[in-house]
């Protein structure tokens, strides 16, 4: 992660208020130097509360709610997403459950036996051809399945799939990642000249909130971050023109 890229996380940012809060203390304006470590403090906590990471993602999902695999209409390719939950449970030889915590190939693998389509394109680099090996093992048929192993990031994810699916000329597509990702995504795919369906898939971002929800938890500062990256995400392809 590069120090740009660091910026993004509410933590980063409140040590950055708090270094400038400390440096204007030294200089004796102890006026902007508390206000300064007022608002990072502040902001650390607002984004630690379960209320603030909610809030973030839903608005992130409101516009691709989930569904059953059977409701989606048929497309030319599912194309799957890494970047999930990859666990042992999923990636280990004779594992049997491929609807549980990996759940982009677990719907992805709904999608295909629901028959909305009857090819499936993994994409994601180096968790592409782990997913691609579990995808086999619970029954996906080698010629039913492509594989996109070289993209670092969304966009790539979108230019090399493209690349395959146009050669395949299969241009409508199922577009399978986790909801909060979906905005990016589908703009990226779409860009590529691409008639995307979003599928949303569950990812289990949104921890068990047992706590007051403007009580902090680490796991709702993690989620804001997240999200507050892919907000900055979209703006980023929308300058470069990738979205």
């Amino acid at each position: 992660m590069d120090l740009l890229e660091k910026l993004i996380y509410p933590i980063y940012q409140a040590a950055i208020f708090a270094i400038a809060g400390f440096y204007f203390l030294c200089r004796q304006r102890y006026r902007s130097g508390l206000a300064l470590l007022a608002f990072g403090a502040g902001w650390l906590w607002l984004c630690a509360t379960p209320a603030m990471a909610t809030r973030l993602c839903e608005s992130l999902e409101r516009h691709y709610p989930a569904q059953e695999a059977s409701a989606y209409s048929k497309a030319d390719a599912i194309v799957i997403l890494g970047g999930g939950v990859l666990t042992q449970s999923v990636l280990a030889a004779g594992a049997d459950d491929p609807y549980g915590p990996a759940t982009r190939i677990g719907f992805g693998l709904q999608l295909f036996r629901n028959a909305r389509a009857d090819l499936v394109l993994v994409s994601g680099g180096d968790q592409a051809e782990p997913m691609a090996r579990g995808l086999r093992r619970q029954g996906l048929p080698v010629d039913a399945m492509q594989v996109e192993s070289t993209s670092t990031n969304t966009h790539e994810n979108a230019a090399f799939s493209a690349v395959i699916l146009k050669r395949e000329k299969r241009l409508r597509i199922l577009l399978v990642t986790s909801g909060f990702h979906m905005p990016r995504a589908a703009a990226a795919f779409s860009k590529q000249g691409l008639e995307v369906i979003p599928a949303p898939a569950y990812d289990p971002i949104y921890p068990s909130w047992e706590a007051h929800p403007w009580w902090p938890k680490r796991a709702a500062l993690q989620l804001s971050g997240r999200c507050l990256r892919e907000y900055v995400g979209m703006w980023w392809y929308q300058i470069r023109g990738w979205a």
